[in-house]
């Protein structure tokens, strides 16, 4: 009698010093305010408050199928994407430790035990006992601490999944990017090859000239002058074209001696009319956003999982065994139950620690996602604004371009006729030049503003998937 009660003491004891585990306040996720951009939106404005869903890739944007190949290959092939796979294979790892938790430990043994004796018989050994058994034991888990785990563990695996598909839109966006950037140089350079052409033909025109008397030594210097500067720009602009080639193949994932990219038309490449989603679908649409949202979910998992350490710990157990004193003799079976109340006293202090820091932890997830918030509002303003000033801009230089070409071919025929001298031809030239090198850029500028949008978009997220 005395034993018992003193067992239920013990019981006492250990529930009271559970009911004493501090309390958490948990820090909670910002709420986004914001409910229309301040910028206005280029695509299709949204319908039913759900904005329809963009191409399937920049490569289906842009209408090059090329581009789709390259980024179906980076997504396969890219380290960092595959350095997110991993990590999605370790979250799925313990997540899977953390549900089997869960479930009871079952273990077998069995043995036998002989002696050898010195006869001249068939069989040198005398097998005089054999046994098997079975042990089960299993945590009842009756505060939910392991519960807690496993769903901590379950956003985590959530967390590593959406890492993956930010990862992925990031390296598809720099593959469309470089893709651009090769395409408008290897047009910046076409342009300079024409250009360059006619400064060397306009160089014979002046040395002919300046051979009959009819101009000086000055002028074929300052012709030849521009012929050199324009030759220097387009070793300037192939350089810059060679690394955009060793940078694809990093992100393609393969050796830059081996890998071969022909530059695409940049006129080829349309921009895309992208649906721009209000700020509040943001939330669902960007995987940076849904990853940092899923790891305020696991640190409030690990909170919760570490305040629960605080109560007691119930497990029972179960052991069979059965054991003969020959292998063709009868079997004794052997069975014992057991229970165990485990509870913290003496340790609260190692306990009161774990928590402080998974609820600092806490906090921090939720700083995070603030900042991730902010980050990409504020990409997407940028994104809007320079969509729309890009526009604008490629407007203008479009008019530039036909009045710079214009000019210079009158300027031309001009200096031809003696109507005017070789300077004012010179700064003709010169505007044509700069103002068809500007347009080009415009227009890697509107393509590149077109990816950053779809990028703060979340991609390709559809609504329905």
């Amino acid at each position: 009698m005395a034993q018992r009660m003193r067992i239920g003491s013990l019981c006492v004891l250990s529930l009271a010093a559970g009911a004493c585990a501090p309390h958490v306040e948990l820090e909670v996720a910002p709420q986004l305010l914001s409910t229309a951009w301040s910028q206005p939106a280029p695509g299709p404005a949204a319908s039913g408050g759900v904005s329809a869903p963009n191409p399937a890739n920049l490569g289906a944007a842009f209408g090059s199928q090329e581009l789709e190949g390259l980024i179906g290959r980076a997504l396969q092939q890219n380290g960092d994407v595959g350095v997110a796979r991993a990590r999605i294979q370790q979250a799925r790892a313990l997540f899977g430790i953390a549900r089997g938790a869960m479930f009871p430990l079952v273990t077998a043994s069995a043995g036998l035990s002989g002696t050898r004796t010195e006869r001249t018989t068939s069989d040198p050994f005398d097998f005089s006992d054999a046994f098997a058994g079975v042990d089960i034991s299993f945590d009842l888990d009756l505060f939910g601490a392991n519960r807690a785990r496993r769903r901590a563990e379950g956003h985590r695996l959530r967390a590593a999944e959406f890492d993956q598909g930010a990862t992925a839109l990031i390296v598809e966006g720099d593959v469309a990017r470089i893709y651009v950037q090769r395409a408008a140089l290897a047009a910046r350079i076409s342009l300079l090859d024409r250009n360059i052409e006619q400064a060397v033909e306009l160089e014979r025109i002046i040395r002919a000239r300046a051979n009959a008397g009819d101009a000086t030594r000055v002028d074929l210097g300052l012709q030849t002058i521009q012929v050199r500067e324009l030759q220097t720009d387009r070793l300037r602009l192939s350089q810059a074209l060679d690394r955009t080639r060793t940078a694809m193949a990093v992100l393609i994932g393969e050796e830059a001696p081996r890998f071969v990219l022909t530059p695409s038309p940049l006129d080829a490449l349309q921009v895309p009319d992208l649906a721009v989603a209000p700020p509040p679908e943001l939330l669902v649409r960007r995987p940076d956003i849904r990853a940092a949202e899923a790891r305020i979910d696991a640190a409030g998992g690990d909170v919760d999982a570490a305040r629960r350490a605080f109560f007691p710990q119930l497990s029972l157990s179960a052991s069979g065994i059965g054991q003969a004193a020959s292998l063709s003799g009868p079997l004794a079976a052997t069975v014992s139950l057991g229970a165990g109340l485990l509870s913290p006293i003496f340790n609260r202090g190692q306990l009161r620690g774990n928590l402080e820091f998974a609820a600092g932890q806490q906090v921090e997830s939720v700083e995070l996602y603030r900042l991730v918030l902010l980050t990409s509002l504020a990409e997407t303003e940028n994104a809007l604004s320079a969509v729309d000033r890009a526009r604008a801009r490629e407007a203008l230089l479009l008019q530039v371009v036909e009045e710079a070409r214009v000019t210079a071919r009158l300027a031309r025929l001009q200096y031809m006729e003696g109507e005017t001298d070789l300077q004012s031809l010179f700064d003709a030239e010169q505007r044509l030049v700069a103002a068809e090198d500007a347009r080009a850029v415009a227009h890697q500028e509107r393509l590149e503003a077109a990816i950053d949008l779809f990028k703060a978009m979340g991609g390709a997220y559809s609504p329905l998937a």
